[in-house]
């Protein structure tokens, strides 16, 4: 993006923070979003954690968890009232199950997707001539676009099923839980359940217990994980590692997400037998999600935070 096309991109994502629904996009729900984020927060450089500081702080803001959540919002405010409504293919890419790995040709050829969107993100986050307002909206893309990417059906769809959106299922009591498709129980349902985690109203959270769970999953964490999941990323490699990431979770996809899944009237009464399979497989990509992010964000803000000279 030029300078004039990045203040533009920032005023916009301004003038739509000013607009919330009380229902944001699907994805990982809010506390997945917000553990991914307090993982990340935790393992940053002093140099990143100071820039992340810095652009927190134009919003008023002093966590990662505290933004993590807001891409989501802003694509259900209508364009006429400040919001990105064209956002919403950003969160995904529907590689379809019959194909083994993403290919950018067949599957985003527009470069309307979650695999190649991150990449651009972290340019912008990264580009020292950027305003500051321009690196804090990257920052805010970055930081959920990476937790997306780790949900499997964010990267996978079947017979045109919308990433399993389509896929009607019932959760130990579908009316108690609300859970009625296979993508909103990956994104918070099972996950959720198992940790007596609650949303509410107007999608809010208890922080402190989201943060709780972050502190669980990263003390799991080994050095040897963490040196695996990252793989020497750097700013020259972020689009093949990103790309990795896609093909990681279109393969969970295939192989869990629907390769478990019931068939037929079992799906209406889905409860302990998925979950032992789906539930490990969740909490592992929240903990590489985490991981990679923090990787995301230390080479990305390795350059200072600072207003651009004037030309």
């Amino acid at each position: 993006m030029t300078r004039r096309s990045l203040l533009a991109f920032s005023v916009l994502l301004s003038a739509a923070a000013l607009a919330m629904p009380a229902k944001p996009a699907q994805a990982w729900g809010p506390y997945g979003h917000a553990i991914v984020a307090d993982i990340a927060q935790s393992r940053l450089t002093p140099e990143a954690a100071s820039a992340v500081t810095q652009l927190l702080a134009l919003e008023h803001h002093q966590t990662l968890d505290q933004v993590a959540s807001w891409p989501d919002t802003i694509g259900h405010v209508p364009a006429d009232k400040g919001g990105l409504p064209q956002t919403l293919p950003w969160h995904y890419v529907d590689t379809d199950a019959a194909f083994p790995t993403y290919e950018k040709a067949r599957d985003c050829g527009n470069d309307i997707c979650v695999t190649e969107k991150l990449p651009e993100m972290e340019k912008i986050l990264a580009d020292p001539k950027a305003t500051p307002e321009a690196r804090l909206a990257a920052l805010k893309w970055v930081v959920h676009l990476v937790g997306d990417l780790h949900q499997p059906l964010h990267a996978a769809e079947r017979d045109h099923d919308k990433g399993g959106n389509m896929v009607k299922v019932s959760y130990f009591g579908q009316d108690r839980n609300g859970h009625e498709n296979l993508h909103s129980l990956w994104d918070e349902g099972i996950m959720d359940h198992e940790r007596h985690l609650v949303v509410g109203p107007h999608y809010t959270i208890d922080f402190a217990k989201a943060h709780e769970e972050a502190d669980r999953l990263n003390a799991q964490i080994t050095p040897g994980q963490a040196a695996y999941w990252s793989a020497a990323l750097s700013g020259d490699t972020m689009h093949d590692h990103v790309v990795a990431w896609t093909d990681e979770s279109h393969g969970l996809a295939r192989s869990i997400a629907y390769g478990a899944l019931p068939a037929g009237k079992e799906r209406k009464d889905m409860g302990e037998a998925y979950t032992a399979i789906a539930f490990p497989v969740i909490e592992t990509r929240l903990q590489q999600a985490g991981v990679r992010l923090a990787d995301v964000l230390n080479v990305a803000l390795s350059t200072p935070v600072t207003a651009p000279a004037t030309p």
